[in-house]
This record gives C-alpha cells, structure tokens and sequence, in this order.
C-alpha cells in the first residue's frame, strides 16, 4: 500500500475558497505558505471498509496518484503533493483557474476552424503524450478540457480529471462500464476490451460540438443516447454544417468509427491535414470555413438546463397519464418512476447549484404533484443541498413547495448540519428562525456543531452556541467537537468553544482529551488556549501518556515548552513507567532533553525495568544525550534491574564512544572538574581584531609599531627620515613621489587600470573598451605595485600585540598590493566583534583620498550579507566599527596649533560624504583621525589610542565571557599546530573530536561552537567556510595568510609556464611552499577561488592573481567576420559608480576556468586569460569577459553563426550566471544589474559602444514601443535583438522589463527601498500610502511602527509589505514604479529604473514558477534550457556539448 505524507496539511498550506465538489471530492484553491504559490486541493473521501460504499476505494485513489505523478507536460494537469488524514487523501494539484475551454469559446463572436483547430492540437498534444506513456484518460469531454489562464493572449489548454484514467496493460484484457454517456466509445456501451482508442472516440464527439454547436449522439434519455452511441447514429446535418469544411467532417468520420482498430490514432489525428495541412490549399480552407458560433452558444448557454427543459414536459405527461400509469406492469411503472424521478432531480439539483431560482420556481411550477422532500440517488433531499449551498432564496421557494424543515438525508444529517458543514452563517440564522432542529446527532453520532468544528468555522460554531447547541455531545467515538478542533488544528474554533464554557476535559473512547489530541498533532497554539480554560495538563491516556509524553514523542518542541510553562508534571510516569525525559532519550532528541532538564526534571528516575533515561540514552548509543545527562548531574553509576551500569549497556550494544565516554566520568572528581570548564567565569574576552586596510604607502605598519610604543619607549624611539626613492626603507615613498603628472583617481585597483579619475568617465560609453584593453594600460613591470619591496607587508601580516593604553588586540594588516586582494574577502569582514582602521595619505589630492576611503569601506560593505527580516530603514543588526585614519600630516605641512592636534581643512566634507553613503551599513567613527604615523608620543596617537580603547571596551562588554576550557584550548593550540603537520587546516568535526578526547569529554558540539567563534574573535584560529568547504578551522591564521598567500601570490613569483594564462604545475606550487601539502592546500585555495585545477590535464593549476599578459594577441577586430550575430552585457554596481571591490574578476575568472574545465571534458572549449580579460571559445560560438571603465564594470560579449543565436543564447546565459553567483557568493551586499550593449556596433567592432540602462527599456515599454534608438548610430535595435541575439524561440518566452514580476526583485534592492520609505515623510509619502494604493490597507495597522511596544529589533514594514503583495500574480514591477511615481517617491522609482532587470525567461510549467526570484538581475541557464528543450531536438545542441 502506498504511504501518502502523513503531516498534517494545514500546517503547510492556507486553503481557501471551495472551487467545486463531486460526489466524494471537494477541490479547494490553497496557498503554500513556504512560496506563496497558489495550487488546488483535492479531498477525496476515503472508503472505510470494503464494503462500504461512501467514498473512493484505496485501490482507485492510488492508481489515480500514481498517473498523475508519472506525468508531466504542458497540457495536462500537474501534482504537486499528496497528503492523507483519517478520512482523506489530499491531493495538491496545479491551480487551472481559466474556466472550461467551450465557455471561454462561446464568448468570441466569430472562431474560423484555423483557430479552433489551434484549441484541439493542444488537447491532442496532451492526448498524445499520454498515450505515449499508455495512459488512457477515458473521461475526456467539454468539462475536462480547462484554460490555465483565459486571460492571456494564447490560453493554454489542461487536461484534468484522472479518476477514471488506466494504465493500458496490452497483455491484460480491460473491460469496464463507466464515463459520460454522451461522450463514451462503443466498446464501452457493448463491454469489449478497452484501450487508447477510446479517447480518439470521446476526441471526436468534442470536435463535432465544438464545430457544430450540436451533439452527435445525444438522445432524451440516458438509454437512447447509450443506443446512438452504440450504433454510430450520427450525421452532419445543414442546419449546423453548412459552414464546416470537408477536412474537418473527414477528421470527424475517421474517428467516430465502431472498430477500434479502424479508428484513427493519436499519431494519425495529429498528421491529418486538418491539423496539418499539406498544401496551401488546405490552409485556405480552414481559414475559409467557420464555426457555427450561434448553434455553439447556444449550446452552451442550455448545457446545463437542456435536460430541465424535456424533463418538464415529461413530468407533465407524467402528471397527465398518472391514472392510465396504474394498469401499467409494476416493474415497468417502477423503472419509469425511477427513471423520471432521476432527471427531475437532476434538474433540481442543476438549479441549486447554479442559484437559478427562477429556473426552479418554473420547473416546480411544472410538476404539480412531485414530492420535494424525496432523496436523490444517494440519499439526499434538495432541501439539504440547497442548505449546503447558502442560497435563502432557494430555501424558502423549497420550503414554499412543502420541503419539511427537518428532513434529513440517508446519513441522519439535517440542513443546519449542511449550512454548518459549508460555513453558511446567514443560512443558519434563516434555519434556526423557522425552528430547524439544532442538535441532530448523524449515524456517526455527529452534530452540526461537530462538523462545524472539522472544518473550521469559527464563525458558524460561535453562531450554533448562541442557538443553544450543546459543545458537550459525544459522537460514536466519544469526541467532542473540541476534539475535531483540536485535531484539524483550528485555534479559532477551539478558543471559540472554550470561551462559551466547554468541558475541556472530555475524553474520547481512546481516553483522550482535546488536550493529548492537540499536543500529539503539534498545535501549540490550542494547547495554550485549553491550558488557560482550565484543561488538565496531566490527564492521561489508556496507556498512561499525559500530554506531555505525546509531545516529546511526536518532537513537538513548541507544545512541550507550552505545557512546561504551564507546569505540566515534568516527571509523569506512564503505564510503564517511563517519564517524558525516558521517551526523549529514548528517541536522541537532544533538544528536548535540554528543555525537559531546564524544567528541572528528575533525572534518576527508573521505569519498570529499572532503566534511567541515562540509561536508555546509552543502550541506544546516543552520545550527545549522553554527554549532556552527565554534564546534568545524572547517575553514572545507577544499576538496572539486572545489574548493569549505562556503561554495561552500551558495550553490550558496541557503542564504544558511548561506553568510553561514561569510563571517564566514574570519579565524581574528574566529572565535577569537566563541568567546571563549561561554566563562564568573571573573564573578559582577553583580545579582539585590529585590521588595517589601506593603499600601499599609505603607512599602515607605521601606525601599529608607533601604536604598540610606550611611553617610556616613545622617547628613544628614532624618527626615520623620509628616504629617496632609491633606498630600501620600511617606510616607503608615498605614491606621490613616482606618479606621472596625470591626475590619478582609483591608483593600484587593477593592473591598467591606474592614472585614470573616476568622474571623469560616463557610464553610457567608453572608448577603447570594446576590444578588451585600455588605452591607458601601460606595461605590469611599470605599476608602482609591482615593484619588489623586501619591507612592504605580504598578504596579511597577523601578530598579537598589546597597544599601549588600549589592550591586546590580534593585528591583521593588509597589504596595499592589488595582487593579494583576491584572498581577502575570506578575512576582511567575517568577524562583527572587530575594529576595521581605514588609512590613507594626505600626500594624495583630496579626491583620491576621498576615493580610496571609498574603494576600502565599499569592499567592507558589499562583503556583509543582508540579513532577513530586513530592519526597519534597512539598518544592519551588527554594523562594522571602523575608523578612518589620515596619515602623513606632518609631510603636508597640515597646521597644528602647540601641543594640539593637527587641523585638516577637508575632514568634516569626507566625513560627510563618508557617511552619507556608508552609514546606513558601517558604523564609521564620527571623527576623522589625522596624524603623522611615525609619531608614537603624539597627541593625535593619544587620542586614537583613546578612541581604540573605548570602541574595545564596548565591543568586549558584548562579548560571551571566558570559560575555563576556552583558556585551556588556548595554551593548548601551540601543541596542535606542531602536531598538525605542514597544513594548519582541521574540521571543526575533527576539532570538536580533539577536544572531547583531550580536554573535556563533556563539551557538545554547540559548546565547542561557540568556543570555536570566541578563538575566531581573538584572533587564535579563522573559521572558513565556503560552498566548497564548510566549517574549516585555520589553526594558524600566519601560516595561511602570511607564509602561504605571501609567498605563492608575491609579485617575485616566477612567470607563469603560459604567456596568456597563469598557469602552474603542483610541483612549482610545492616549491613555492615546500612545508606544506599540496593536495590538502589546493582544496582550500580552491574554495577561496584563488586558484583553479584543471583535472583534465591532471597536474595544472590556474591562479589569475599572477597573469603577466596585459592583452589579447588578436582581437575581434582583427580577424575576419563571417556572418555572425553579436550581443552582450556589462554588469555594473548599481548604487554608485565604483571600481567592483578588491580581487573580484579574479575570482570572475578563476570560476570562468572551472567552468570551462566542466564543459570541456572532450577539449572542444578552450579559454585565454590576460590581465583584465578572458576568451571563451566552445563550438560555434565565442565569447570575452572584460574588465572595463578602470574596474567599474564587468562587460561580457558574445558572438557566433547566425544559425548558433539559441547557443549564444546559452554561452551568455552560462558565463552571467556564473558571474553573478560568484558576486552573490563573495560580495553578497553588492547590488548590481546588467546593461545591454548595442549588437550592431559590437558587430561592426565600433568604438566606443552605445550601452543601453533598463531606464531606456522601461522608458520605451512605456511609449509602447519594440525598439530602443541607438543615438550614437542614428537607428534603432530591437528588443530581441538586444537581449537575446534576435533569437524568436528564447523572446516569445521572456518577460521585459515592466512586466517582469515584483518578486524577482532582490532582497538588496527591497532593502534599499526599506531605507527610502520607512522613515515616515512629512508628506505622508512613506510606506503606509503606498499600502494603501497597492491595495492593502491592512498592512499599515499591522505594521505601524507607532503600534508597537518598544524592542530592540524593528522590521521593515516596507519589506513586510512587499511580500505581501508580491504574491499576488499580478504584482509587476512596472506597476510598484507607477504606484511610486503617484506616491510622488520619484527616488524610490529612480532606484528601481536603475536595479531592475530587464529580461527574464518565463518556465510556464506550473503557474507561478514564472515568478521564482532570480539572483540580482537577468536569466538563468536552467531556464533558458528549459524554454529550447521545448523546441524541436535537432535545432539546438546542449551547453556541455557546444
């Protein structure tokens, strides 16, 4: 049998509205609260027994879940999920809110048989797929072919409905009676063996109708239409063919043949030149040739009141020979009576359904003497559907009519149990007015009251209580409708019966009470509420489990800290003895087992067989419980009933951690002393980090000796005089001295890219940068950076120092040289308990020291992740403390009055700027701090060693004190590290191994966690951790970031084995690091990104940071075209325009590298690297990344055959999300977006290039245009063309710009509109106005921040907001701009015209799936893929096989 998900599915999805129901099925639309996507739930009603005959049998649920979950395809309904209670299994299937496909045909005024047949190759697209997987559907009709969306310009059709579907098994005979009489094959009529071509019968009586208006076979009764069917009784009458054309009536005869064998197939149907025409000719005629669009409406508008109408005038017939009817055979008067009474009753039930009360009145009217109190076929009179269905009117015309009041159906139910079954409050206020009997109780012993309760009316049960119905009755199984409440989960409707005074302590036949019900299934919210109404916390079940038992059996961690914080018994014994804390350890929950012994529970307790929890947690090799019952006080030494110790137990059962474990805490002595080390003492954090960061020469080494200087110290220590620029000197030359006349804006970022002033570019073109190089780029063996300094730091100098009048601190200096920059994102900020000191020159102009400081704090920013929720105006829990220091004051002449500080004219506008773009992310100190470096006796030091002294104070204040293993950890590191071998790399697993071995066998892993994170703190060790590699520990942090990255990245490194790429062999790299092994380091300078292995030719190591070649040899232009389309994008941040932080394209290119590695395993791609740029070529089509504006963008062109545009399509999809993710991994508060390049002018190699900003998209969506102008060229460039090489099949599957969906929009992007509109406006224009114009005026009670009880955590109501309403389908971001611009935000709307994307690939498989969120900006490669993989196989070649 198969097992459905058990958990309940209420706790996963939201349901809502009721969208139709059958005979034992309720389809629901539901909400999945984990994506906010919206699906529909199925409920079908499970046969208890075998015999019964309510319900669906196991057997058919199951075959139909098994089809539906085998298929998928475009025009067939998709499953989701499936769930199961007591009573039902759920299935959770793709929303189809379209309508059905003829109401949405009859609604056009003309539809020629081109058009319609563009319906039907959908539905024999979907017919063909399943018969491909030999799944006949055998229900296939008007009502089963849906639209997924009728209101888009090219509906989709859905197949729905598998309840009668089949697996064809060709070796099995089938046979069976069953489907829609009009719609049904002969062989089913005549009970012949079935198979697919049964569908291809029910294919053309829908094709028939749908070009005629007109039903083939359809007769007055069920039994003539049966006969029709049976004897092919049809023709093509004129009255309803005159417009058809021939085709179509001979795709009609071909399938509405008796013989199945002769009946066309799948294939057949799909090759007929009615769907596929072979001539011009045939074209026409369908063109030509129309649908009977006045029979067809017709049709449709009678469909459902076609039989109403015959059965009036049958039922007056009837009334008419009623006297004549009696010398009539009985057994014929019977079958006629059964008979009409059915059709009538259908009608009946017709008009309920469709709220037609006039209809009814008529039909009523119609039959004089019929009998409205009588049952339909499954026991149910009209009165109760009526009830059921809410409408008062058709209640009092049924009741007019002489329906009884308290007429019940087959079950015993009356109509207050069906209004309260369906939620129906008004209708039963009307019921209880004209005296409907209130507690009726069903044949299961349930009331109205009850299945108000199982289906979560709150409102109905507070309706019923006022009436007067007892909360207390028992149905058969002894339950209240408290206990359905607390089953299903329905807080709402529990509180509402606890608050009208229910006994909550009633127990069912199992000996439950709500209480055990709800704390079994996990609702934490309804065992607070009975708790607070008086339920008895430890009542217990038949076997003894109070509630508590349950909840620590089920894991339901919420109820259990529910029950203990109403004083639950903590130490409860079941039948067997056995306490809550027995069944944790039991299971190895170690969570729990911690709450259960902070609610003080016994822990020495012994169930019926003399076993402990201690004990249980043992025998069952759990350490971790274990280890923590010892660290809690519990009996080692405790005995069972026969005899054995916990350590007896779990030697028995080979658990030797276990048993080696409790050898050790035998002597009370040494378990006291480990408990000892666990507990804080009054010891501060001992050291924090001091990092500096800084352009060379700006005299960050300087500053921390003059920092570490004495006073007394300060006296004799001599002055180094500035040196020429031909002496060796710890202090080096200051930039000044050896840059060339030309006015340098960002100097040593990038090799080439220096001497170059950042405002002095535009972002719309660049000369010169779409050949891959700069004009400016002059010779590496030139920059200033790569010259050879024996003094200059390497990497990142780390040393523990103390600084006088300040404390200890761990000093990581890093180094000013470009070409280590790509190892610091691993260091530079992954510690908030830091203090970041920012030291530049004041020899520099002021706006290059402006944008040094900005360069540094810009990388600090973009390296700290953005936290979720989003704060209130978009502010950082824990902000980086940083410092900016300005040194050289002394060689600038800046003024100083006598023993005072020096005067920078310039420090409250750089600090202003400063803050102006970094406050909301950094906190930066208000002072700017301007000294001379080398003057360690200073007042200007003094008071930054104050300023030092007092940001360590409040840093370590908010530090975790010390415990006694943590300082023994730490005298024991030196140890380790000798012991470790050449690499100082060890797994936390490893470490926490270590040290339970060693030191503390008592410490758990989330104890050695957090010491782990205070070594981390001090400095001692670095936590590294990666997509790669996670949670590796770095011993010591000099031997990775000094020894290893000083060496192997130093600028003396040996010139690469390849002149276009930096290229190394293991054992140059071993030379490079003779002491340390290779394979374990390459592992984490993989992960870094810092290096690149080629497996493919085995030994071969890329590392970009070393790559000498400043060019290509030959550039695009160059080399002679063929015919080629041409595209590309530049990725730019989108806030300021900034050079991309330090070491990024390295990292771009080191992934591009691997990237190619894993797509090149047959060597057909191969990739060229230089300095700023790389070149991809792979089979057909070619592509370069360059580095361009001076390191302010990332551009990637591509180009290839005009017959490759779906495999460019690919190569640039691939390479940007490669980018992209590597710029989401390692600057992940780094907003960027792409910019489009002109594809025309890449073609004719122009220079510079018109870039197009999704400003100009927008702006042309607006203005309803397809192009944008290219001002540079004087014409204009198609959309297509654009984005996506002029490819139709990847566009026609795009959204653009506007239309794109408001979820894709980042979370860095939402919390910058966070920042904007939270703060509330003067004007009123903030967030809670934009609530209101998008339609949720909700959302600003809720989220008014003036509501709220001060906290120290304030989330964004604009990020709460827009989760809101994004999901919603309609939710564009077009729209959010235009509700921005009426809010008069136009910032607000500038910013997203900047950050939005301006194309996105669509996957139109399941709804919503459109809307899945992109990273940043642009597509994805799965989605491209997906929307070719839907086109023909032969026109497109996978990525890996390009």
């Amino acid at each position: 049998m198969t097992v459905f998900r058990q958990e309940n599915v209420d706790d996963y999805y939201d349901t809502g509205e009721e969208l139709g129901s059958g005979q034992f099925a309720v389809v629901k639309k539901c909400r999945e609260k984990s994506t906010g996507l919206q699906y529909a739930a199925k409920f079908i009603k499970k046969r208890r027994t075998k015999s019964s005959r309510r319900g669906v049998s196991r057997e058919d649920i199951e075959r139909e879940v098994s089809i539906l979950k085998e298929i998928r395809h475009p025009n067939v309904i998709t499953l989701h999920e499936v769930y199961e209670n007591k009573t039902d299994v759920i299935l959770i299937l793709e929303l189809v809110a379209g309508g059905e496909l003829f109401d949405f045909l009859a609604e056009k005024e003309s539809l020629t048989e081109e058009e319609a047949t563009e319906f039907l190759k959908q539905i024999l697209s979907g017919v063909y797929y399943l018969h491909s997987l030999q799944i006949a559907h055998f229900d296939l009709k008007p009502e089963n072919i849906m639209l997924l969306d009728r209101n888009v310009p090219k509906p989709r059709i859905k197949i729905i409905d598998f309840g009668l579907a089949h697996k064809i098994d060709f070796g099995n005979e089938f046979k069976n009676i069953f489907g829609t009489p009009e719609f049904v094959a002969p062989e089913i009529v005549n009970y012949e063996p079935l198979g697919l071509e049964a569908d291809m019968w029910s294919i053309g009586v829908i094709t028939y109708i749908l070009l005629s208006g007109a039903s083939p076979f359809l007769g007055d009764t069920k039994q003539e239409t049966l006969a029709n069917v049976s004897a092919v009784n049809y023709d093509f009458e004129e009255e309803f063919f005159r417009n058809t054309s021939t085709l179509a009536k001979d795709f009609i005869r071909r399938l509405l043949v008796k013989d199945p064998k002769k009946r066309m197939t799948i294939q057949d149907s799909l090759q007929h030149p009615w769907i596929k025409p072979k001539d011009t000719q045939q074209a026409l005629s369908r063109k030509a040739s129309a649908v009977n669009m006045e029979k067809f409406k017709k049709f449709a508008a009678r469909k459902k009141w076609k039989q109403s109408v015959r059965l009036i005038s049958l039922c007056q017939r009837l009334s008419r020979s009623f006297l004549s009817r009696s010398n009539m055979s009985v057994a014929r008067s019977d079958d006629t009576l059964d008979e009409e009474d059915s059709f009538v009753m259908k009608a009946i039930i017709h008009a309920i359904n469709d709220d037609n009360v006039p209809g009814l009145q008529h039909l009523l009217g119609s039959l004089s003497s019929y009998d409205v109190n009588q049952p339909n076929k499954h026991g149910t009179p009209p009165l109760l559907i009526a009830a059921g269905c809410g409408n008062i009117q058709m209640l009092q015309l049924l009741i007019k009519r002489g329906s009884r009041i308290d007429v019940q159906d087959k079950g015993g139910s009356n109509a207050i149990y069906w209004a309260s079954r369906h939620g129906h409050v008004d209708t039963l206020k009307f019921l209880n007015e004209n005296k409907c009997p209130l507690d009726v109780k069903d044949k299961s012993g349930e009331t109205a009251l009850h299945v108000a309760a199982r289906y979560g009316h709150a409102d109905v049960v507070q309706l019923l209580c006022s009436f007067g119905s007892n909360p207390d009755f028992q149905d058969k199984e002894e339950e209240t409708p408290l206990h359905c409440a607390a089953w299903h989960g329905y807080y709402s409707v529990a509180k509402a019966l606890c608050e009208v005074g229910c006994n909550v302590n009633i127990k069912n036949r199992e000996g439950e009470t709500p209480l055990l019900t709800a704390s079994a299934r996990g609702y934490h919210d309804i065992v607070e509420c009975l708790a607070e109404h008086g339920a008895d916390l430890n009542a217990s079940d038949k076997d003894g489990h109070i509630a508590l038992h349950l909840a620590v059996r089920r894991c339901q961690m919420e109820v259990i800290k529910t029950l203990l914080g109403h004083g639950s018994f903590v130490d409860f014994q079941d039948r067997h003895g056995n306490t809550p804390l027995h069944v944790a350890c039991k299971d190895g929950s170690a969570p729990i087992v911690v709450a259960l012994c902070e609610a003080s529970c016994n822990l020495d307790i012994s169930n019926k067989y003399g076993r402990t929890p201690l004990h249980l947690a043992a025998n069952n090799g759990i350490l971790d419980v274990v280890r923590y019952l010892c660290l809690m006080g519990a009996n080692v030494e405790a005995l069972t009933s026969d005899g054995k110790t916990a350590e007896d137990l779990a030697k028995a059962e080979q658990h030797e951690h276990v048993a080696g474990l409790l050898a050790r805490l035998r002597k009370d002595t040494h378990r006291g002393l480990f408990i000892q080390q666990l507990r804080p003492t009054q010891n501060l954090q001992p050291r924090i980090k001091l990092k500096l960061f800084g352009h060379s020469g700006s005299g960050k080494s300087t500053l921390v000796e003059s920092l570490k200087c004495g006073l007394l110290r300060s006296f004799f220590r001599r002055r180094r005089p500035r040196l020429s620029s031909t002496n060796s000197t710890r202090f080096p030359p200051s930039p000044l001295a050896a840059k060339p006349t030309v006015s340098v804006s960002i100097n040593n970022l990038y090799p080439g890219c220096e001497n170059v002033s950042v405002r002095s570019r535009s972002m719309m073109f660049e000369p010169g940068l779409t050949k891959g190089m700069l004009e400016v780029f002059v010779a590496p063996s030139h920059h200033l950076h790569c010259s050879t300094d024996d003094q200059s730091t390497k990497a990142i100098d780390i040393q523990n120092a103390y600084l006088n009048g300040v404390g200890d601190f761990s000093v990581w200096e890093f180094s000013g040289n470009p070409v280590y920059f790509c190892c610091y994102d691993y260091f530079a900020a992954n510690d908030p308990t830091s203090i970041h000191i920012i030291v530049f020159s004041l020899e520099e102009p002021y706006e290059i020291q402006l944008n040094q400081v900005i360069f540094w704090l810009s990388f600090l920013k973009s390296l700290v992740p953005v936290e979720e929720p989003i704060a209130f105006g978009g502010k950082l829990k824990n902000p980086l403390r940083v410092v900016l220091v300005a040194t050289h004051a002394d060689i600038m002449n800046i003024p100083r009055p006598a023993g005072g500080e020096f005067g920078y004219d310039k420090d409250t506008s750089l600090l202003k700027e400063i803050r102006n773009r970094f406050g909301n992310d950094l906190h930066v100190s208000n002072k700017l701090f301007v000294l001379d470096a080398g003057a360690s006796g200073s007042k200007d030091i003094k008071v930054l060693r104050n300023h030092l002294q007092e940001i360590r104070s409040q840093i370590v204040s908010g530090c975790s004190p010390m415990t006694h293993l943590c300082e023994k950890i730490i005298s024991t590191l030196p140890s380790w590290r000798k012991l470790n071998g050449p690499n100082q790399l060890m797994s936390l697993q490893q470490f926490v191994y270590d040290v339970q071995d060693q030191l503390n066998p008592l410490a758990s892993e989330d104890d050695l966690r957090r010491i782990a994170q205070q070594l981390h703190s001090t400095g001692e060790i670095n936590i590294m951790q990666s997509e790669t590699v996670q949670d590796v520990l770095l011993l010591d942090p000099r031997w990775l970031c000094t020894n290893v990255l000083g060496k192997l990245l130093s600028v003396e490194t040996p010139r690469a084995l390849h002149h276009y790429r930096g290229r190394y062999t293991m054992e140059d790299i071993q030379r490079l690091v003779p002491d340390s092994d290779v394979e374990e380091l390459l592992q984490i300078l993989d992960a870094m990104d810092i290096c690149a292995r080629d497996l493919s030719s085995g030994t071969m190591v890329d590392i970009p940071a070393l790559i000498k070649t400043d060019s290509l040899q030959r550039s695009w232009a160059d080399e002679e075209d063929e015919v080629m389309v041409y595209g590309g994008v530049r990725i730019v941040p989108v806030e300021h325009l900034t050079p991309f932080p330090c070491g990024i394209f390295h990292k771009v290119q080191v992934n591009l590298c691997r990237w190619i590695h894993q797509q090149s395993a047959e060597g057909d791609a191969d990739i060229r690297l230089w300095v700023s740029g790389c070149r991809i070529a792979n089979r057909g089509a070619e592509l370069l990344v360059l580095l361009v504006n001076h390191g302010q963008g990332i551009e990637v062109q591509v180009r290839g055959l005009e017959t490759e545009k779906i495999k460019c399509c690919l190569l640039l999809d691939s390479v940007c999300s490669t980018i992209e993710t590597v710029m989401a991994t390692t600057l992940p508060g780094l907003l960027t977006v792409k910019h489009y390049l002109s594809p025309q002018q890449l073609r004719e190699h122009h220079e510079p290039v018109m870039v197009y900003q999704p400003r100009d998209f927008f702006r042309a969506q607006t203005l309803k245009e397809s192009s944008l102008t290219n001002t540079m060229g004087g014409y204009k460039e198609s959309f297509s063309s654009i984005t996506c090489f002029g490819c139709h099949d990847v566009y026609s599957q795009a959204s653009l710009g506007m239309d794109i969906h408001a979820s894709d929009l980042s979370l860095l992007t939402r919390r910058k509109l966070s920042r904007l509109l939270d703060p509330p406006d003067p004007m009123g224009k903030d967030w809670c106005l934009l609530a209101m114009n998008l339609g949720l005026p909700d959302m600003v009670a809720k989220h008014n921040v003036n509501n709220r009880a001060s906290r120290d955590f304030l989330p964004s109501p604009v990020h709460a907001l827009l989760q809101e309403w994004t999901s919603y389908p309609e939710s564009t971001v077009g729209i959010l701009i235009s509700k921005l611009r009426e809010l008069g935000r136009r910032d607000a709307a500038d910013f997203l015209l900047k950050a939005s994307s301006v194309f996105k690939i669509n996957l139109d498989g399941n709804g919503q799936e459109a809307y899945a969120s992109s990273c940043n900006s642009g597509t994805s490669y799965n989605s491209i893929s997906s929307v070719v993989s839907r086109r023909d196989s032969h026109a497109w070649t996978p990525l890996y096989d390009l």
